[in-house]
């Protein structure tokens, strides 16, 4: 529960940030007049939405194994995943109408400073956030945060576009504002798509990277007793990997000896990588 109960407190950090930053630019939206700011607002608030997904994903996630969930319940941060990319994406589609409206009836004002320093406040507090999110994610192997480290990170490069929207309308470019607003909607909608695609993919079972199967061959390869290996299959189930493989060994080995290389070889690769929760090996004779 210690990786759920840290993964938790990020989020909930991360959702307090959001809170301010989210008041924060909607003032300086209004105040300076910029539909580029009022965006950003916007998109801020979805990003609060998802924590609370995320936060629920985790504790779900953090639940033991029981009789209907026999390989526990990690495929719910894969989920939380699917859903924070949809909100993301969402929030893009949303802007994006919002801004055509806006310019299609000709609203066209100059931001105030205040919008500016709004931008370039958000674009640093984003970046820290994405860091530590990566960190985080890294350090508890967590897809759904890295997923919102993701969203952290476009945060930052959307704000750069809004910037350069709000900076170059004052400078007598009226339409960089709205235009600002646009681009970064599209932004929005393409980070949303990629989160849904990479959660879909764990959601279906998809094989890690061919890196990863290649290292647990060469695991099982090195035990003592193993003379082939082959039929190496792994699939994600929230932070973890399930693993299953086929293994030969010689056929004159009684089935407790056959057991015993099998079980030193579960051994071997969960204790190569802690990510692997649950290896199935498969011992079948070897014949030369």
């Amino acid at each position: 529960m210690a990786r759920e109960n840290n993964g938790e407190v990020t989020i909930w950090l991360g959702l307090v940030a959001n809170v301010i930053l989210t008041i924060f630019k909607f003032v300086a939206g209004v105040l300076g007049h910029s539909q580029a700011m009022l965006a950003d607002a916007a998109e801020s608030f979805s990003d609060m939405i998802a924590g609370v997904i995320v936060v629920i994903s985790l504790r779900i996630s953090g639940r033991p194994v029981d009789e209907g969930h026999p390989y526990g319940h990690g495929k719910a941060e894969s989920l939380a995943t699917a859903i924070v990319g949809f909100v993301i994406g969402l929030a893009g589609l949303g802007i994006l109408y919002s801004t055509s409206v806006s310019v299609l009836a000709g609203g066209r004002s100059v931001p105030g400073m205040i919008a500016l320093w709004g931008a370039l406040v958000t674009i640093a507090a984003k970046e820290i956030m994405f860091r530590w999110f990566s960190y985080e994610a890294t350090k508890l192997h967590s897809t759904v945060l890295r997923a919102s480290a993701v969203d952290y990170r476009k945060d930052a490069i959307t704000s750069l576009a809004t910037l350069g929207g709000i900076a170059g309308a004052r400078l007598g470019y009226r339409f960089l504002d709205p235009l600002a607003a646009a681009v970064t909607s599209l932004f929005i909608i393409k980070i949303g798509f990629d989160v849904v695609r990479v959660a879909a993919e764990e959601l279906m079972d998809a094989m890690p990277s061919s890196p990863t199967l290649a290292e647990i061959t060469k695991v099982a390869l090195q035990c003592p007793g193993v003379e082939h290996v082959y039929g190496v299959r792994a699939r994600r189930v929230g932070r973890y990997v399930l693993v299953d493989l086929r293994i030969e060994v010689d056929p004159t080995l009684s089935v407790e000896a056959g057991h015993q290389i099998a079980k030193q070889v579960k051994n071997e690769i969960t204790a190569s990588a802690d990510v692997v929760k649950e290896v199935l090996v498969h011992v079948n004779p070897h014949y030369t």
